[in-house]
């Protein structure tokens, strides 16, 4: 007999429903029709899918009288993962189940009964918004298969709940109309989930809602985590929405200063506008301290997609970290939990294979990094130090580089210091602990006397950074603020003691005209003194300096390059002498056609030649 398959479904959906027809198993009538054996379903579940090479699918449909075309048209999975025959011809199954299978569930059993005529139910491919039937108005679970669970909890009805089906309809608008709603559905779920595990005040809706949904007689704590997608739907299509508002991005943007937000306080019309989109005036108070997560790795994205169009493609990436755990790892916890009555303020994870022994990795280096805040202050380690023995710059370098850590890490990371993953580099983040620790220890720092009390390398940071203060991130603004640093002290700061950059520059305009007048810097002695600078004593000093830095990098320095434009033997690798004298032989050699020492020639200048 023919039997038409319904859009979307699953092979294992169709393939039972065909024997359905003929009143056998499909664990009976499929591997016989394939000739491959009882073996194809071993480890059989209903939330399983079953997978067919070519051969495989001629035979069905030769059977169901359905042409291959309109099997796979209707059929997702119909030509996915084709497996190989033992002995590599003749038909092939192979049945698979678990995470390695999409999210599929029950149909609306209504639409179903109406396509097909019968009672028998078919298991669909599930996207966020096919699952709600508008028409019966039901929510289809789509959890995987759980032992235990109560018949007729695989559908819900939302007769009592009108707001599903408004955020139904924005739901299919923001698919027809914006490119990105199904990347940007992704991460609004994640984040909602993260709200929706969280405390909220009294006039929350979710609870109320999920008590509506309730069938008399169940377990409140179970049902709150079987209905949890279906109570935040409205709340994740109004995220979407913000999310894929072209005016949101750019609101962000303005508000960040095309700087990296580290929490979404720094964002604020993201905050207000996620709060009236959602009609919860409290939420932006709640979520504005929120320095980790889905929703805040978006508003970095943004900023960094405004800098660097390669970028863009990672704006909808949805870190493995950030996935919600499935509702049926929650169920099964909860079930757990309630048969060994261990019963945890916020719920017992479950730790399985790698992920527990990276927790217990992350344990170990939490331990080191809590010692060493406690003797510093503050986790700004350098990448290469040790602490006890522990490579903790080095494991915080790594966590630093890891944008999607468990925010339950970044907590823990956070309340030993605030600012151990800044947006900006973590050497500008040293150098604050060091002035922070000095003002305390020394008190005020004086900008509008030069930092007198700093030593010369952080008091040459301050400086500069109270010059480049309006282009600083407003965090590291407030940062220097809690230390005396604001605005207004910034206008007022004056240098340590010379600024370097500066002064070199002021310096090697003394040396260029030295050169103009002398024809080279050999001459300058250390008694020297150009335009009221002691020339001389500086270009020994800096000759010092380059014989170290080329010991010990092998080239020159720019300060040295810039000195040898103006004159290429001001440090030879000869005396001094004999270069001065080198240079007063040539002066005069210019002078004459053929130059001979005169009686009258200076001494150096007369001997020079014969030595």
């Amino acid at each position: 007999m023919r039997l038409a398959p319904l859009q979307g479904e699953t092979n294992l959906s169709y393939l039972d429903r065909l024997a359905d027809r003929y009143r056998l198993g499909v664990r009976d009538l499929i591997p016989a029709l394939l000739q491959v054996g009882g073996g194809l379903f071993k480890g059989f579940r209903a939330d399983g899918e079953v997978y067919l090479n070519a051969e495989a699918r001629a035979r069905i449909s030769a059977f169901s009288r359905v042409p291959e075309e309109i099997l796979q048209r209707a059929l997702p999975a119909w030509t996915a993962q084709e497996p190989v025959s033992p002995d590599g011809e003749g038909a092939a199954g192979r049945f698979r189940f678990g995470a390695v299978v999409p999210a599929a569930g029950e149909g609306c059993r209504l639409c179903t009964a109406a396509r097909t005529g019968r009672t028998k139910p078919a298991r669909l491919y599930l996207k966020p918004h096919t699952r709600i039937c508008p028409r019966h108005r039901r929510w289809m679970l789509g959890t995987h298969w759980i032992d235990g669970a109560p018949a007729g909890t695989e559908q819900i009805d939302l007769a009592r709940l009108p707001e599903m089906a408004a955020a139904h309809r924005q739901h299919l608008n923001l698919l027809h109309h914006r490119t990105d709603t199904a990347r940007a559905f992704d991460i609004a779920h994640a984040v909602v989930v993260s709200w929706w595990a969280q405390q909220w005040p009294e006039e929350e809706q979710w609870p109320g809602r999920a008590l509506r949904l309730a069938p008399p007689g169940t377990d409140p704590g179970w049902w709150r985590l079987l209905t949890r997608d279906a109570v935040i739907y409205p709340e994740t299509v109004a995220l979407t929405s913000v999310l894929t508002d072209e005016h949101t991005r750019q609101r962000l943007l303005t508000d960040a200063g095309r700087h990296l937000p580290h929490a979404l306080a720094h964002t604020p019309a993201l905050v207000a506008q996620l709060a009236g989109a959602t009609k919860r005036p409290w939420l932006a108070e709640r979520i504005a301290s929120t320095s980790a997560g889905p929703l805040l790795l978006w508003a970095q994205h943004c900023v960094r997609a405004d800098a660097d169009a390669a970028v863009t493609d990672r704006l909808w990436t949805l870190h493995m970290a950030h996935r919600p755990r499935p509702i049926a790892r929650e169920l099964t916890a909860y079930r757990n939990a309630a048969q060994q009555q261990e019963t945890a303020a916020g719920g017992a994870r479950l730790h399985l294979g790698l992920r527990h022994r990276s927790d217990q990795a992350f344990t170990t280096g939490l331990a080191h990094a809590r010692a060493y805040a406690a003797v510093h202050g503050h986790l700004a380690a350098p990448i290469h130090s040790r602490f006890n023995g522990f490579a903790l710059g080095r494991w915080l370098s790594n966590h630093r580089k890891f944008p999607a850590m468990p925010p339950e890490h970044v907590a823990e990371l956070e309340a030993l210091d605030p600012w151990w993953r800044p947006p900006w580099t973590v050497m500008w983040q040293r150098f604050y602990y060091q002035a922070r620790d000095h003002a305390r220890t020394r008190g005020p720092l004086r900008p509008e006397h030069g930092f007198p009390t700093t030593g010369f390398n952080l008091g040459e940071w301050l400086y500069n950074q109270c010059t480049a203060y309006d282009n600083l991130h407003p965090a590291q603004q407030r940062l220097l603020a809690d230390i005396g640093l604001t605005r207004e002290a910034a206008r007022a700061a004056r240098p340590r003691r010379k600024h370097m950059a500066t002064h070199f520059q002021r310096t090697l305009t003394c040396a260029r005209a030295f050169a103009d007048t002398h024809g080279t810097l050999v001459n300058a002695t250390t008694d020297t003194v150009q335009d009221g600078l002691k020339l001389g004593q500086w270009l020994s000093n800096q000759r010092s300096k380059d014989r170290a830095y080329q010991l010990r990098h092998g080239t020159l320095s720019s300060r040295a390059l810039a000195l040898s434009a103006i004159d290429p033997w001001w440090n030879p690798p000869w005396t001094l002498e004999w270069q001065r004298s080198w240079h007063q032989a040539h002066t005069m050699s210019k002078a004459a056609t053929f130059w001979t020492p005169r009686r009258d020639s200076p001494a150096p200048a007369a001997r020079w030649p014969r030595g």
